[in-house]
């Protein structure tokens, strides 16, 4: 694919991925009811942010960004580190702690597979082909794709009843994910350092990998 339609694709998803992902969701949750059709949104959204990767970056630039480059973590190193490890702290703290008395091997199995699926297909899509593509450009390398990923979880959120606080809480930790995540890959054009921590936040989801993916039909 040309250099130029790389480019501009890669500017148009942060705006139609969230847009095409309400779409998927209301149209799964209608037709397979709440939990079954969640369960289908986000396995429709996994296949789309590795295709569109794939499409736009190439499998092996790709593949290249999980290679561990010379500086793991860019300049300054406190302040990546700090941003690096604020979501799974947040998470541990708003996520596992106040579930983990509740919950069983079952749902932190799930929960742990969940957050390593999740991690690896959005470091792809919004983290890896924006550094991929826009190297140099902060504003479409980074900030713009933080936006579009935090938008992007309004979607599923949008068909669950939460609080306001929660809902807050999980939009705060998708903006720090975004904007943090996203200025590291890009320094670094690695997405080594980024994409573990990532998992390790959507890991400590067992209260949602109890509801929702082990919600019996």
């Amino acid at each position: 694919m040309p250099a130029t339609w790389r480019r501009v694709l890669a500017a148009l998803v942060p705006a139609v991925t969230p847009l095409a992902m309400k779409a998927v969701f209301g149209e799964t949750t209608r037709r397979f009811g709440a939990e079954r059709g969640y369960q289908a949104g986000f396995a429709i959204y996994w296949a789309s942010c590795w295709t569109l990767a794939g499409v736009i970056v190439g499998p092996r630039r790709l593949l290249d960004l999980w290679r561990r480059p010379e500086q793991v973590l860019p300049q300054p190193r406190p302040v990546a580190a700090v941003l690096l490890v604020a979501p799974p702290l947040g998470a541990l703290a708003t996520e596992w702690l106040p579930n983990a008395r509740a919950t069983d091997l079952a749902a932190v199995a799930v929960a742990a597979g969940i957050g390593i699926t999740n991690a690896l297909a959005e470091e792809a899509l919004w983290r890896g082909v924006p550094a991929a593509t826009f190297p140099d450009d902060p504003l479409r390398g980074s900030l713009w794709p933080a936006v579009g990923f935090t938008a992007w979880h309004l979607v599923p959120l949008s068909t669950r009843q939460t609080t306001a606080r929660r809902r807050a809480s999980l939009l705060g930790g998708a903006a720090a994910i975004g904007l943090g995540y996203g200025w590291i890959a890009q320094r670094t054009q690695s997405l080594v350092a980024v994409t573990p921590v990532h998992a390790l936040t959507d890991a400590c989801g067992v209260r949602p990998a109890r509801a929702i993916w082990l919600a019996r039909s």
